[in-house]
Order: C-alpha cells, then structure tokens, then sequence
C-alpha cells in the first residue's frame, strides 16, 4: 500500500504539472501583446528601445543582421509592401521595422531550424518540430498584436462616432470635431484619425487620407464607414446626419461582431475545458481503482 499511494502521488504531482503547464502556455499565447500605442508619425512619447524587446527577437536580429542585404536583394517590392501593411495592421509593436522582420526571419531560419536538425540527428523528433514551430514565432506575434488591435478598434468605433456625431451637431467642422473626440477618446482609433488629420495638415486630401486609414486596418467596420462617409461627401448629404446614421449601423454591426466572437469562443471554452479537468479525472479514477483494488505494484513492476 504505501508504494501504491507514493505512485499515485507522484502521478497526481505529474499530471497537476502538466495541467499548470498547458494552462500557463494557453495564457501566454492569449496574453495582450504589447502595441505601439501612437501610430503618428511623430508621437509624443519616447519610442521603446531596442533592449526592450523581448530576449529571443534580440538574439534572432543579431543572427541574421549580418545576412540583411543579400535578402533586401532578393525580396521584391511587393513583398516590401506587403511585410510593411502587416506591420502597420499589428500596430508596429516593439517599433518594427521592414529590416528588423527580415533580420529576424533569418535569425529565426538559422536558430530554430539548426536546433530542429540537430534534435532530428539526435532521434528528437518531438523536440525537432517544436523547435521548427519557433520559425513562425515573429509571425504569430504580429497576427497576435494585429487581431487585438482591430478588435480594440472595433470596440471603440461605435462610442467615437457617438460623439463625433454630436460634436458635428453642435457645430463645429469635421476636421476640428475629430480633432476634438481624438484629443478626448485616446486610444487605437484616436491614434489612426490623428495620423489622418496630420496627413491632412501636411496637404493630402480628405478623401486620400481616409483610404490610407482604411489601407492601414483590416476592420471591416471601419472600412464601411470611411466608405459611408465618402459616399455622403459624394452626394452632399449633411454631415451630421449621415454620422448618425453611420453611427447607428456601426452599433448595429458591432452587436453582431460580438454575437460571432462569442460562438467561436464556445470551441475554445470546451477545449481548455477538457484539457484541464480530463487529466486530473482520469488520475482520480484510477487512482481510486489501485486503491480501492488494493493492487499489489510490486507485482505489477516485477518487484
């Protein structure tokens, strides 16, 4: 009895480890990633250091800094644009660059994947594709920032367009009336109209700087209503009235965003669900039946 009960408490130890581990790596992986909260091209605070930036990208960047030009050379201008609207979306966060991404991408190829070989050559296959995984780390953290961005902007964009609507009302243009709710509403969204209004102020036109805002977030919310409020401009419809009515639609269309966030959280909800509770249920179960059976171990491992 006594080796029984020390097996199943070091089973129980084991498997409650397990469980925290799970639990702590699905909380890293949900956790807020940290974005760059000013988006303007001048902000006013201090950009974040290099030093700041979390160990691996540092490490990753300094590998592959030396390979930089001969990849600047291979990649076209496409992908250039293509890399820098990603980086836009995600917010910059850790103040990205176009070169610090390609840097690190060769720093992650040369790292990660000479560890993946290397743990192969050694018959680790499990270790060999986790540390392949780690190839697309840089990746996931900008789907990461950019996902929780958007949807910050999309939590945002009714209450912005409430007030810009009433502030319009009260007389006011529409530059200084979303000059104002920006000043008041800080935030994401207020970052993005005033990197709009500063283009504006530089001598780009309303209608080009409201398509760059547009080109820079992939929300779909704020992409109809940029396009609402041009096809008023259009039209000559008054302002006021048609920011209420845009106002309304984004209420509207922010309560189905939330209805369809919901039921793909219902899966995940299930999944951590099964995956924290199965582990410790199937330890109690059996270690109820070795106590309850009175199963003598020594037996069992041949002592």
């Amino acid at each position: 009895m006594p080796l029984s009960f020390l097996l199943i408490l070091l089973l129980g130890l084991a498997g409650a480890i397990c469980v925290c581990l799970l639990v702590w790596g699905y909380y890293l992986m949900r956790s807020e990633t940290q974005v760059a909260a000013n988006v303007i091209a001048t902000p006013k605070v201090a950009k974040k250091n290099e030093d700041e930036t979390f160990i691996l990208y540092r490490i990753t960047e300094r590998i592959g800094r030396p390979f930089l030009p001969l990849l600047q050379s291979m990649v076209d201008e496409q992908r250039t644009r293509d890399i820098q609207r990603r980086i836009e979306v995600a917010g910059q966060p850790e103040n990205l660059t176009v070169e610090r991404y390609l840097s690190r991408k060769v720093g992650e190829v040369l790292l990660y994947g000479g560890l993946a070989i290397f743990c192969l050559f050694n018959d680790q296959t499990i270790l060999a594709l986790v540390a392949l995984g780690f190839v697309a780390m840089t990746d996931l953290m900008l789907y990461s920032a950019a996902s929780k961005r958007q949807d910050e902007i999309q939590r945002q964009l009714p209450d912005f367009l409430d007030v810009l609507a009433v502030t319009v009302g009260a007389g006011l243009s529409f530059r200084q009336a979303l000059a104002r709710v920006a000043d008041s509403m800080p935030g994401v969204l207020a970052d993005e109209f005033r990197f709009a209004l500063r283009q504006m102020e530089l001598g780009t036109g309303r209608r080009e700087a409201f398509q760059a805002l547009r080109a820079r977030n992939n929300n779909e919310s704020l992409g109809r209503f940029v396009t609402a409020l041009q096809q008023a401009e259009e039209l000559g419809a008054p302002l006021g009235d048609s920011l209420v009515s845009i106002s309304q639609d984004m209420r509207r269309e922010d309560a189905q965003y939330l209805r369809r966030k919901a039921q793909k959280l219902n899966p995940k909800v299930t999944g951590v669900t099964a995956a924290t509770m199965l582990p410790g249920l199937l330890l109690l179960i059996g270690g109820g039946l070795l106590l309850g059976g009175s199963v003598d171990m020594g037996g069992v491992f041949g002592g």
